[in-house]
């Protein structure tokens, strides 16, 4: 009798998990290899808490009127507005077919509580089979036919093929999308080709339009928009899936996205030939500034277009255009030296010196032939012209000496014509970014690197202090608790790395439009710390590799329950 029990117990135990996991990939498994789209909501009725509790920590006020919105839209979006009959506990999915000659096809595969409650909300313009308690209904009967077919398992589901990396992705998400991009480029490889050779003419014919203007080169920039235009092109040429998976947390919102590209393909070379980077040097930036930027791979191809470009903006008169031979000269021999990483900062200084102080390093090997090929650009930046604006550039090499680094400083006055800024609006602008002593820049040339700190508050000193720091220095950012912890949130290696708080920027921003106007700004330290308005990082980053490109996003509650409050206040202002 045990014997028979232990064994009873036995079969259970192991039966029992298949049975769960075979209900649980239904949704999955009844959408074919033939679906461009498929998009996967995992328990809604947890993720609807989920959310009504993230944004209860906003505002309690939103919470109530979201969860009624959320529930509405998914009714809306599966064709049962009141979701009768439906059991929002278990996962549902949808298939989007696509295709050249007939209207996109929907299969929708949704776990039923009441199976004839959800077929008399859905009326008779559906075709429907129930399988273990979820629903599948199209508009399409091939579709229906087809889906049950796949459920007795003789046919390949989209997932075959999904790679692992993106079937795992796809799976942990509380809202998935995965886009089968070869099926689509496969599709619409018409429409594809039409739109490169659009480019082309679309481009020509600004080109054409906005060098009619006198002293207008549009040629630097026409190729930057023509390069960025066709490699989007060929990066959709080249690919094979998109995957993309939302979760919500009591902490914040995070999405993170796969795109997958042919193997050896001119995109998949493009991703290998750039390496990520750990972005270390981030850390040591001066804490406290509202945006953190860094970036890597063919830096020394966007520097050299920079460049290039400034070199577009010589005239035609002889003593420019032999200035012009020379710059482009030495942007060649720039292009020889080694590049790595760039990193970036700013923050917000006072209105009456200008309000945009910014850092930053670019990584160069060596830097003392940078140092002595920026100097030879300056000289001949003077011959520089730009239509409607006036600019004396004032170069003074070595003009502060901060510790053991030389400091070489400019100072670019810009005065905009009249004509064609009658009421100021560029003038003042001007301004109010850089002071009314223009545009200040210091750069320094530690060895292998090239610092640069823009603004007339912005302190060479306060950023070289910074770099030199010991590693607690609580000065310094990676010691920011909450450089910290949007760090955590960013991929470990990237190509870019973003953090930006743009609820804290608003905040500045508005006090500083307030005292231009006279007025005192209404964000003061006391009125943030009594609405709990303080700093946070929205994360973004990018990372390239073998046949792909990931990226992730992460947004805190607290930049999201910041945000809320400075569009409160400011709501009030008059």
């Amino acid at each position: 009798m045990y014997v028979k029990w232990k064994t009873s117990l036995a079969l259970i135990s192991i039966l029992f998990p298949m049975t769960l996991l075979s209900a649980a990939e239904i949704p999955v498994s009844a959408i074919s290899s033939d679906a461009s789209i498929v998009i996967q909501l995992k328990q809604p009725k947890a993720m609807s808490q989920k959310i009504v509790s993230l944004i209860n920590q906003v505002d309690e006020n939103l919470s109530g009127v979201i969860g009624l919105n959320l529930r509405t839209f998914l009714g809306r979006s599966i064709s049962n507005p009141n979701l009768a009959g439906v059991d929002s506990s278990r996962n549902m999915c949808v298939g989007v077919f696509l295709s050249q000659s007939k209207q996109p096809g929907f299969l929708y595969v949704i776990p039923v509580s009441d199976e004839k409650a959800f077929k008399e909300a859905l009326g008779e313009k559906y075709h429907s089979a129930i399988h273990e308690k979820w629903l599948l209904y199209s508009s399409d009967q091939a579709l229906v036919d087809q889906a049950v077919e796949l459920l007795k398992g003789d046919k390949q589901t989209f997932q075959n093929l999904m790679s692992p990396r993106s079937r795992d992705l796809f799976a942990k998400g509380d809202l998935s999308v995965y886009v089968n991009s070869e099926k689509l480029v496969q599709i619409y490889q018409p429409q594809l080709e039409q739109a490169g050779q659009k480019v082309d003419v679309t481009l020509n014919r600004l080109s054409e339009t906005v060098n009619a203007a006198p002293g207008v080169n549009m040629k630097p920039i026409m190729s930057i928009y023509s390069a960025l235009a066709k490699g989007a092109l060929q990066a959709v040429q080249d690919s094979k899936s998109y995957t993309t998976a939302l979760n919500v947390g009591s902490g914040g919102v995070g999405l993170e996205s796969l795109f997958e590209v042919k193997e050896d393909s001119v995109t998949d070379q493009l991703f290998q030939k750039n390496p990520p980077q750990g972005f270390e040097q981030l850390g040591k930036f001066p804490a406290n500034q509202l945006a953190y930027f860094a970036g890597a791979g063919n830096t020394d191809a966007l520097i050299t277009w920079g460049m290039n470009f400034t070199a577009q903006m010589f005239d035609e008169t002889k003593p420019n255009v032999e200035a012009k031979t020379k710059f482009e000269t030495i942007v060649k021999e720039i292009h020889k030296l080694k590049f790595g990483s760039y990193y970036f900062s700013f923050e917000l200084g006072k209105l009456s010196e200008g309000v945009l102080n910014a850092y930053a390093i670019s990584e160069v090997e060596p830097s003392q032939k940078m140092r002595d090929y920026t100097r030879e650009m300056m000289s001949l930046m003077q011959n520089i012209s730009i239509p409607g604006l006036k600019q004396q550039i004032t170069f003074s090499p070595d003009e502060e000496k901060i510790g053991d680094e030389a400091v070489d400083l400019t100072v670019i006055k810009q005065e905009v014509d009249p004509k064609s800024d009658p009421l100021q609006i560029q003038k003042r602008m001007l301004e109010v970014l850089y002071g009314p002593d223009g545009i200040t820049n210091r750069m320094a040339y530690p060895k292998g690197k090239v610092l640069q700190v823009m603004g007339t508050t912005a302190s060479m000193k306060k950023f070289l202090d910074a770099l030199n720091a010991s590693d607690d220095s609580k000065q310094i950012s990676q010691n920011q608790p909450t450089f910290k912890d949007a760090r955590k949130q960013g991929l470990s290696k990237a190509n870019i790395l973003a953090m930006l708080d743009l609820p804290m920027g608003i905040a500045k921003g508005y006090n500083i439009f307030a005292e231009s106007r006279q007025k005192e700004g209404p964000f003061s330290e006391e009125l943030m710390k009594q609405q709990g308005i303080s700093a946070s990082y929205l994360t973004f980053s990018l990372s390239t590799g073998k046949q792909s490109m990931e990226t992730k996003t992460y947004i805190p509650v607290q930049n999201l329950k910041s945000g809320f409050k400075i569009f409160t206040v400011i709501s009030t202002q008059r």
